[in-house]
């Protein structure tokens, strides 16, 4: 029992409820008389029941909540140690072209769009340097076309996972809502007096308490 490989068996439990006879008239949420049903007998939770359920869908969901937000910040974090990489490679350029050294023309354009003014602070220091040089040095490039491949493969895979973590949320209530329903057993009502029953819903389930604002 998963939704995107999540276990959801361990927040199940047995849920009890009384069989309501059709036609059988009732109290709403506003404490008004309705009929459940005129066509079928319908199953009502009992008030332990409906608290147990309410709890085990908030646990449930509540840790798919998590699971997502793990993933998205996993999806941020390598977002982020790329703009971390991509600054101390734009000052490792700065220092070159300042120093008087020649860089790949990639990497001076990679410079610019990081610093404008910064880059043309870096041309104006090498060619100062040049001039005192006889010889320029010619710098290897600071970006490394494979390792960007990678870089760019790792957070479309951390985002493709964020995303179906965060799709999993609304599969997964409806899932668990359908295993809820599935784990109801019916329980005698012979001695229940249904005119006073108060009836609330939640998620496609009927019960004799369910607190919605958890």
């Amino acid at each position: 029992m998963s939704v995107s490989g999540v276990d959801y068996s361990s927040f199940l439990h047995t849920y009890e409820a009384y069989r309501i006879p059709k036609g059988t008239k009732v109290q709403n949420q506003a404490g008004e008389e309705v009929v459940l049903s005129n066509e079928e007998d319908t199953l009502v939770l009992t008030e332990k029941a409906s608290r147990q359920l309410v709890k085990d869908r908030k646990d449930y969901v509540g840790m798919l909540q998590t699971q997502a937000e793990m993933a998205a910040e996993k999806t941020q974090e390598a977002a982020t140690e790329r703009i971390a990489k991509d600054q101390a490679k734009a000052m490792a350029v700065f220092r070159s072209l300042a120093n008087g050294d020649n860089v790949p023309s990639s990497d001076e354009r990679r410079l610019m769009d990081y610093d404008s003014k910064l880059y043309q602070a870096a041309k104006a220091a090498q060619a100062m340097a040049q001039m005192a040089k006889k010889r320029a040095e010619s710098k290897e490039s600071e970006w490394d076309e494979r390792e960007e491949e990678e870089q760019r493969k790792k957070e479309k895979i951390l985002g493709d996972e964020s995303n179906e973590a965060a799709l999993a949320i609304g599969k997964g209530c409806h899932e668990f809502n359908e295993a809820m329903k599935e784990n109801i057993v019916e329980v005698d009502s012979s001695d229940i007096d249904f005119s006073s029953f108060k009836t609330m819903s939640l998620g496609g389930v009927t019960g004799a308490y369910i607190d919605l604002s958890l």
